[in-house]
């Protein structure tokens, strides 16, 4: 079907929205220099072209070069095509040294600048980290060089159909046959297969959590290597590997199941760096201090999703900004449309919803390196023999427990109001923004339930209040609980500059309802009665106080971050209105949880507040969104494009549906035998394509055409 050939202009015309001058004068506006904020943000990377295109040559063909077109595919058809492209990148990173180099060594790349990876990168992170931290050293000689290099694949193979945040509950066995000195590896019910795990239909391999099983005695869950498939890509024997089926992501064809029956392995193929099965069949357990350190990796992989958070955050108001300054609607003044349409970025309610989602995005980011630096250096000295440095896992344990349920959570509520915001065109998949709220569903779910997750957190808080109280010094985060409980009424004249007492204030809240949790968790404890229990009864207000503790650690961590992390003052004022949009929401937004301290007048001068840096945020906004670093293909979006030729694109991509590909209306010849065709040949007569005016309408105004 023939169509325009658009051509992107600042002027308007058949073939152009005429918007290509709408951005370049909103980046003119900008208060701070973008490359400073670059610098802070990327390191020296900042001065340097996106190391990702010097290969993109590589990658700017079959089979990755169509895919705008995954979502029209079968789901059979995009699990093909998935897999071609990871195969196809592996031998492309082998075969190009500088590559190899630039992806592995140096982590300048990531294969998901480049083509859409699918869902193996749990291969490199999670598979990969539990190999380094939990095998022997002559374990990592046998499996992490291969792992590293993708000549096998591994997925983490945790949850169960009938179990998954509960540990301790998991049914998978591995039992120890001391005659033959292998493991057997089993699923005894059918709520004991392996479920959810991500990248699992394609992996040959799996860490399997089993509980370990010596002489009838369980010894809890412990990982063990298991080969999934053979040389021919069939399953081993007693191994069923299966895909789940469509999700609320259709995006992802790669997460599977798995049923064990009597699957032998050789001893040697428990992870043993930690703890050991003998010959004999002894058992040597880990230090009691490391015995959390099996968690590590799902701890990374809760760093990770606060990292998938602040992305997510960030690609979207990227592209809800970027379209909100080309869209205009309403007339600036009803009585005069002379003066043209409003930007609907200038609309109060907006610029609250996407500055919103920016400035978490940005405190989500920092929070993302402040954790990162903080589990490397506890990992890093157990990983040296520093068994006191175990002293920190349950502390971390807990936070990040807290850390992965709320920055999901926010980032998902969020992103949806990014998308709600491009109004009809944020129903368009083309859009990228459409899927994304989708897409955020998977880290809200993934790797544990959030109310069971964040009753880790509350657990610890109780613990730790109670802790406190016996004379002991609260750890890290937690150091709160040591202050002083009460705060005297906030009676400001206004809030600006207020973050040291807005931090103060969460500070205070998350105090507040520590206290208040032990005291509630307290009253309900009854003889015989569990902590499990116990907490079920509180576990409204437990929820509450686990939000609590983690978005006052949140902004903390983000005013720690500016002020310790950003070495130029050029972007500082405008980060800083950040953190303090941040503060003044959680406020304005939760006034009720600091009704002893605030009365109605201060809300009213925290939302006045809020209104005036949104004004001041406004002339930052694109500028702040093109600092963190989405270029047009990880976006893969028809309203964020940096240019800002989004009509174009809009149509562009419409003209690619496989329905618009023929003259003649697909269908039409069954539709056609119920339609009235005489009245359709009668309208064929009437109806025309001509571009002559007549005399009349040559000499109307052109503004009233």
């Amino acid at each position: 079907m023939p169509g325009l050939q658009t051509q992107a202009s600042a002027e308007r015309s058949p073939y152009s929205g005429g918007t290509l001058s709408v951005l370049p004068a909103e980046r003119a506006k900008a208060s701070f220099d973008i490359q400073e904020l670059r610098r802070a943000l990327h390191g020296k990377r900042a001065d340097e072209p996106p190391a990702a295109d010097e290969f993109a040559d590589l990658f700017n063909k079959a089979p990755f070069n169509d895919a705008d077109l995954d979502t029209l595919r079968s789901y059979e058809d995009l699990w093909r095509v998935t897999m071609k492209r990871t195969s196809e990148a592996v031998k492309l990173v082998r075969e190009n040294p500088k590559l190899m180099v630039a992806h592995k060594v140096q982590r300048k790349v990531s294969m998901s600048e480049l083509f859409n990876t699918g869902a193996l990168g749990i291969h490199f992170s999670m598979f990969r980290t539990f190999i380094m931290t939990q095998a022997d050293d002559e374990q990592k000689e046998r499996w992490l060089k291969l792992a590293e290099s993708g000549y096998f694949f591994g997925a983490y193979a945790q949850t169960e159909l009938g179990h998954g945040s509960n540990l301790r509950g998991l049914e998978t066995t591995a039992t120890f046959d001391r005659d033959t000195d292998e493991f057997v590896i089993h699923s005894p019910y059918l709520t004991s297969l392996k479920w959810w795990p991500t990248g699992m239909y394609c992996c040959t391999h799996g860490a399997v959590m089993a509980n370990l099983i010596i002489d009838g005695k369980n010894y809890g869950f412990h990982g063990f290597m298991v080969q999934f498939r053979d040389d021919q890509g069939r399953c081993m024997p007693g191994v069923e590997i299966g895909e789940m089926g469509p999700k609320i992501n259709g995006k992802i064809t790669n997460i599977g199941y798995a049923r064990f029956t009597h699957v032998r392995i050789p001893r040697r193929n428990m992870f043993a760096r930690a703890q050991q099965v003998t010959r004999e069949g002894e058992y040597i357990k880990a230090p009691p201090k490391l015995s959390k350190f099996k968690y590590i990796s799902m701890m990374e992989v809760r760093r990770d999703f606060v990292n998938w958070s602040a992305m997510a955050l960030g690609k979207a108001a990227t592209i809800a900004v970027r379209y909100s300054c080309v869209r205009k609607q309403g007339f600036v003044d009803n009585s005069n449309g002379e003066l043209g349409e409003n930007q609907i970025l200038n609309y109060k309610m907006q610029q609250y919803r996407l500055f919103k989602a920016l400035s978490l995005g940005y405190m989500f980011l920092w929070n993302g390196r402040y954790i990162a630096d903080y589990l490397g250096r506890v990992q890093k000295a157990i990983m040296a023999g520093d068994e006191a440095a175990g002293d920190e896992l349950p502390m971390l344990h807990a936070t990040l427990c807290g850390f992965k349920v709320f920055s999901t959570i926010t980032a998902h509520a969020n992103v949806e109001d990014c998308r709600k915001a491009c109004g009809g065109q944020g129903f368009l998949r083309s859009s990228g923004i459409a899927n994304m709220p989708n897409e955020m569903g998977e880290p809200v779910t993934a790797e544990g339930e959030q109310v069971i997750l964040s009753q880790q957190l509350s657990r610890f808080l109780v613990k730790e209040v109670r802790r406190v109280r016996g004379g002991s010094k609260p750890m890290g985060q937690f150091a709160y609980l040591a202050g002083a409980k009460d705060m005297a009424p906030v009676r400001l004249k206004s809030y600006e500059g207020a973050i040291p007492t807005m931090l103060g204030m969460l500070k205070y809240r998350a105090a507040a309802f520590a206290e208040k949790l032990e005291t509630a968790f307290s009253a309900a404890e009854k003889p015989g009665q569990t902590f499990e229990a116990t907490m079920n009864e509180v576990a409204v207000l437990a929820w509450k106080t686990a939000e609590v503790h983690s978005f006052y650690a949140f902004a903390e961590n983000f005013h720690y971050a500016l002020n310790t992390f950003i070495k130029s003052e050029g972007p500082k004022p405008v980060l800083n209105r950040l953190l303090e949009l941040v503060l003044l929401q959680i406020i304005w937004e939760n006034g009720g949880d600091f009704i002893d301290i605030l009365n109605g007048q201060q809300l009213d001068l925290v939302l006045e507040r809020i209104n005036a840096v949104l004004s001041e945020l406004r002339p930052d906004a694109v500028t702040l969104c093109d600092a963190l670093g989405y270029n047009d293909s990880t976006l893969a979006s028809t309203l964020g494009r940096f240019d800002g030729a989004v009509y174009e694109a809009i149509y562009d991509e419409a003209k690619k549906n496989p329905l618009n590909q023929s003259d003649v209306m697909l269908g039409w010849e069954d539709f056609s035998k119920i339609l009235n065709l005489d009245f359709l040949r009668e309208g064929m007569q009437t109806q025309r394509a001509g571009a002559d005016l007549g005399p009349t309408a040559l000499a109307a105004s052109p503004s009233k055409l």
